[in-house]
């Protein structure tokens, strides 16, 4: 997407466990991608837009990366008979998704059959982490890099299946059966250490944050933002945070992004 602070949609990736890809990329030739191009961060103009062009067919408007989008969840829920788990370990992607398929007119019919899941918890542990790094070495040779959606895609799919193993082998070694349900039971038992927090992957409504609210007033339109995008306002202005001025809630989420008064601004977002 284009920003931290005001992200818009410039493509989406999404692969089966089985191995089939939907890719989709935003046309930066018409006038609407353009001004899209022109609102990305130096980040994203510096490097992300180098890998467009990659996969055949992909380019399109918003419209239509929702439409297509949208058709492709629904037909394979008509294949299955079943709800699909849409797995995302970022929640503003799979937002950017669902506001991309609502605008194309197919959210009514796509909400019934798709059901999101935080992975997370589980793909951020060290054998997620190297699945998915083993993942990106081998996707070089399609001239699929980090983020490219359909790369990230594939990489999160190939560190949820590295745990997975890694899980299977545990509960084997121990010969103690778990009960292997939904995402495959990965916390019953303490099978795999949870080691990341929800923190930074959360949407925190700005208005239950009044200090936050405050620094965020008229760097960005949004009323929730994600864990990084709140430590990097509070940072940017953390020699005039007060920490007496905050409430319990708002010490308790300041805490939590590992933020103390007057520590120096080392953020960074890939």
């Amino acid at each position: 997407f284009t920003d931290l602070l005001n992200p818009e949609l410039l493509s989406l990736g999404l692969v089966t466990l089985d191995g089939r890809e939907h890719y989709a990329e935003l046309d930066t030739t018409t006038e609407a991608g353009k001004a899209r191009v022109k609102a990305s961060s130096a980040f994203v103009q510096s490097g992300i837009f180098d890998m467009w062009g990659l996969v055949p067919g992909a380019t399109g408007t918003e419209w239509e990366m929702g439409r297509r989008t949208g058709e492709w969840l629904l037909a394979l829920a008509a294949e299955t008979g079943n709800r699909i788990e849409v797995a995302f370990d970022y929640s503003m992607d799979y937002e950017l998704m669902e506001y991309a398929i609502r605008d194309a007119g197919l959210w009514d019919q796509v909400r019934e059959v798709v059901f999101p899941v935080n992975v997370n918890p589980i793909t951020g542990t060290i054998t997620g982490e190297l699945g998915a790094e083993a993942c990106f070495r081998e996707l070089g040779k399609r001239g699929l890099k980090r983020h490219h959606a359909l790369a990230d895609a594939l990489a999160l799919r190939a560190a949820y299946m590295a745990v997975k193993a890694a899980a299977l082998a545990h509960v084997r070694a121990k010969s103690t059966p778990i009960g292997m349900a939904g995402m495959d039971g990965l916390q019953k038992g303490n099978a795999m250490p949870m080691s990341c927090t929800n923190t930074d992957n959360s949407l925190h409504k700005l208005a239950d944050y009044p200090v936050l609210a405050r620094l965020a007033n008229g760097r960005t339109t949004a009323t929730h933002l994600d864990g990084r995008a709140c430590r990097f306002i509070y940072q940017a202005a953390l020699h005039e945070i007060e920490i007496s001025s905050f409430s319990n809630s708002e010490r308790q989420l300041f805490n939590a992004l590992g933020l103390t008064p007057g520590q120096k601004n080392h953020a960074s977002f890939p």
